[in-house]
């Protein structure tokens, strides 16, 4: 539900049929956009009416989602609100954009990630406070739940980083990532360690057991 003192009536619910709660709806869109907020039962909502109102449909709406639910990564929002958008619309710019960078990301081809962004920035990205940083967010967890280290180069790249740039370095520090020469540190987690192997230790089993199966056995044959 949407948090209090956002604009949007409370009881927004009960009228999510109605084609006359869009207007309310896509300023509510406009809001999460600019106090860099999210709330995605409304946005599943307006790309709903836009089913039962293909006129009323905004494709800068429809944008606007699309680009907030990518925000929210590793989370499956995006491949929600896909299901909800006209395969036309999905073909049309900006939104075949912004898909093309779902793709990359789903792929973890994170240095790509930043070329294919540059078309959308002026129409799209700029209406989108902190795109960048989620972005990195998700792009700095998936490495942390797979590596122990990695190449400064590579990580660097992967961030959208320039060469020596200040950001890269305080970036890595606050997660607590160490730079070790040409290396990257990624703090030990439960996630890039390797398990035990489990070790049954029950002992081996012993002969009254195994004449309990034998007879099992031999009773339903």
């Amino acid at each position: 539900m949407a948090p209090p003192g956002n604009g949007l009536d409370p009881a927004w619910t009960a009228k999510r049929f109605d084609a006359a709660i869009l207007p309310q709806l896509e300023a509510h869109v406009d809001a999460q956009c600019t106090s860099q907020s999210y709330d995605l039962e409304p946005n599943l909502a307006v790309l709903k009416l836009y089913q039962f109102h293909p006129e009323a449909l905004k494709v800068p709406v429809v944008a606007k989602i699309l680009v907030k639910a990518l925000m929210n990564l590793p989370e499956t929002d995006f491949l929600a609100c896909t299901y909800l958008i006209p395969e036309r619309v999905l073909d049309q710019d900006p939104i075949k954009a912004i898909v093309g960078v779902a793709a990359q990301l789903e792929r973890c081809s994170f240095r790509e990630v930043w070329e294919v962004l540059s078309p959308l920035r002026e129409e799209v990205l700029n209406a989108t406070p902190g795109f960048d940083d989620a972005v990195r967010a998700f792009v700095l967890k998936t490495f942390e739940i797979t590596y122990q280290s990695v190449p400064k180069a590579h990580l660097r790249a992967s961030l959208g980083y320039a060469e020596a740039d200040a950001a890269f370095v305080a970036l890595v520090a606050k997660r607590g990532w160490t730079i070790d020469g040409d290396a990257v540190k990624i703090a030990l987690n439960a996630d890039n360690t390797a398990k035990p192997k489990r070790v049954d230790d029950s002992g081996p089993m012993d002969v009254s057991q195994m004449t309990k199966i034998l007879a099992s056995v031999a009773a339903s044959s």
